[in-house]
């Protein structure tokens, strides 16, 4: 790598008062922003600076509720009705450690670092709560130094502090919650490791780390910007590995991973498992597609929403005719960086969760892209007058994308989708959650026996629904009428679709048939035969049966015309994805019975009455106190039959 431009000879504590003068105005002048995940957060930093421990208390909650009259009345009344009753399942946020204690799902190391000026803050009078502005200002900070030392120029230093703010700095600064604190910590993490300074670097990674995990690429990355970046060509690959793999950069990696092992270890010492948020909050079956092609560009909350002109400006710089190899390298680490990022974070069950325009994840992620940039800029023996037209370019650009975030919020579509759905619909089909929740308003799960329609003067522009809800044509044509078949559908992802424009309906339906958990109790018209463990009536969406273990089997009696099509719905233990299907004596396939809706059926399995066998590839017990060997739990069984009798 260059070595950094001599430094000016200023006095060196002129940057860094400078830099802390203007966050402190920024803290005195913005209130907090009570957004993300700030009923955890607010609980562990008055447990922590009340009591010295992160469980969480009764008492807790009332000073939580002192502080903050008002505001998040239910999960509050929630979290203590269940405390006090002793329940082992809480409100969603928080779980109960080895010993009863309730802490959050969360890793508290965030609320530790707010602890301090929290207890602060109050001896002064100020709003304590100020203490999570304080926490993302000196990550802030201590990015301002990074960018100083990256770049040995303080003019330098606070344009890349101006490029971090347009790139959603701006957005996350005053949240009660650690995006801001991720970001900045993993940018400076990547400027410090580059120029020379593993430990604070790997330190500020290890920390960024803590509260979104998937940083630990970090501890990856980071050498190999600095293997490529720092690569002599004469010296041959060995002796340019054995330059990096100097004590002070092993020492600097494995202090940011015992930094970062922290929270993994505290949820294996209380919880039994290396992350509590991914057993109960996750599922791999979602990474797909869809959702990667959401994380960048959804115009909601996807990255481009959050860094267009940044994206603009590294096209613009690394496709010049004399655009440096050195950098374009860069950049491809940076974007592989990125990927590695967002990959595990699509497993996360509410996806469209709070945001400031681009959502949460897509906002710390995009830092690699930053870093990206300012490796090219450092790597410029000047700055031309058509780069420094490109930079005020990407200004503006990402100014106006910082404004536009602040005009929505995450149950409403953004303007730019807006427009899209307006002029282009047939060309926009957001993941399921984003469109069901924003569409509806709402912040609520999705289901698949509902469908979710955006109107435009009273007429629908798009229709979501689910391949399994075989009562979509009677919701939106009424008794006796159906959806004309020529509908433009698009298949989207885990069952869902789209219908494109207005609907239409014919005349005409098809005679079904429902069996749900009255029917297989009753067992006259549906038997569960073989290979079901009891029947249970947990709620709407869980009254059925598990299967238990390779193979169930279920016997249907029709009374009317032939089977010609089944549904199968009901819900998948992990790691099992897929069924194999035989309806009397006929292979249907493996199927994803969650996703898969209506089976036709061949002409030699139509009858009146049906013997379906499911087969089990991988069952597994879900957990040590039930040693059941589960796959697919059944909810119902839907049969379209054909007119006339048997």
């Amino acid at each position: 790598m260059q070595t950094p431009a001599s430094l000016s000879p200023t006095p060196a504590w002129r940057f860094p008062l400078l830099v802390a003068l203007a966050l402190a105005a920024l803290l005195a002048t913005y209130k907090p922003y009570y957004g993300g995940d700030v009923v955890e957060y607010t609980l562990a930093t008055v447990a922590i600076a009340d009591h010295g421990s992160p469980d969480i208390r009764l008492e807790d909650i009332a000073r939580v509720r002192a502080l903050l009259p008002g505001m998040f009345t239910e999960p509050f009344d929630l979290l203590e009705q269940g405390m006090r009753a002793g329940e082992q399942k809480l409100y969603a946020a928080f779980v109960r450690g080895r010993e009863g204690s309730v802490f959050p799902v969360h890793y508290f190391g965030y609320s530790l670092l707010a602890a301090g000026p929290f207890k602060l803050f109050e001896a002064l009078g100020i709003p304590p709560f100020k203490a999570f502005q304080a926490v993302n200002l000196l990550a802030v900070f201590a990015l301002a130094l990074a960018l100083r030392r990256f770049f040995g120029s303080e003019a330098k230093a606070w344009l890349g502090l101006g490029l971090f703010m347009l790139c959603g700095g701006v957005l996350y600064l005053h949240w009660s919650s650690p995006e801001c604190v991720s970001a900045a910590c993993l940018l400076a993490g990547l400027l410090l490791y580059a120029s020379g300074a593993p430990v604070a670097g790997s330190l500020l990674a290890g920390l960024a780390g803590q509260q979104n995990p998937t940083i630990v690429f970090f501890f990856v990355f980071a050498p190999l910007f600095k293997l490529w970046l720092d690569y002599d060509r004469a010296l041959g690959f060995g002796a340019n590995l054995r330059a990096q793999l100097t004590r002070r950069n092993l020492a600097g990696l494995a202090a940011g991973a015992a930094l970062f092992a922290l929270p993994p270890l505290f949820n294996l010492w209380q919880f039994g498992v290396p992350n509590i948020i991914a057993k109960l909050f996750s599922d791999p079956a979602l990474v797909g597609a869809t959702r990667l092609a959401s994380f960048y560009f959804d115009l909601n909350q996807g990255m481009i929403i959050g860094v267009p002109g940044l994206v603009l400006a590294l096209l613009v710089l690394v496709l010049r005719p004399r655009a440096d190899g050195r950098a374009r390298g860069a950049l491809l680490l940076a974007a592989l960086l990125t990927l590695a990022l967002a990959l595990p974070a699509l497993a996360v069950l509410n996806w469209n969760s709070g945001a400031a325009g681009v959502m949460r994840y897509a906002f710390w992620a995009a830092m690699p892209l930053v870093f990206a940039l300012l490796v090219l800029l450092r790597r410029l023996p000047r700055w031309p007058a058509g780069l420094q037209v490109v930079l005020a370019g990407l200004a503006a650009i990402q100014a106006v994308a910082m404004l536009h975030a602040q005009r929505y919020d995450y149950v409403h579509f953004s303007p730019a989708a807006v427009r899209m759905l307006t002029w282009a619909p047939q060309y926009y089909h957001p993941e399921p959650e984003i469109f069901a929740e924003r569409a509806g308003n709402h912040d609520n799960y999705i289901q698949p026996d509902k469908h979710y329609v955006l109107q435009r003067e009273g007429v629908a522009v798009k229709t979501l629904v689910h391949a399994s809800n075989l009562q979509l044509d009677a919701q939106l044509c009424g008794q006796g009428a159906r959806l004309a078949p020529d509908l433009p559908v698009t298949p989207s992802a885990y069952g869902w679709r789209y219908i494109d424009g207005p609907l239409r309906c014919v005349a005409g339906s098809q005679p079904q048939r429902s069996f749900q958990y009255d029917a297989f109790k009753t067992g006259t018209a549906a038997a569960l035969v073989s290979g079901w463990s009891t029947l249970e009536a947990n709620g709407p969406g869980w009254n059925g049966a598990w299967s238990l273990g390779t193979r169930s089997r279920v016997r249907l009696r029709l009374e009317g015309g032939p089977a010609e099509s089944l549904l199968i719905a009901g819900h998948y233990l992990a790691p099992n994805r897929q069924t194999r299907v035989v309806v009397n004596g006929q292979d249907l396939g493996w199927q994803a019975l969650d996703q898969a809706g209506l089976l036709p059926l061949p002409p030699a399995a139509r009858a009146a009455t049906l013997d379906i066998e499911l087969e089990h590839a991988t069952p597994q017990a879900p957990g040590p106190g039930d040693p059941r060997p589960l796959a697919f739990f059944l909810r119902e069984i839907s049969v379209r039959q054909l007119p006339g009798k048997p």
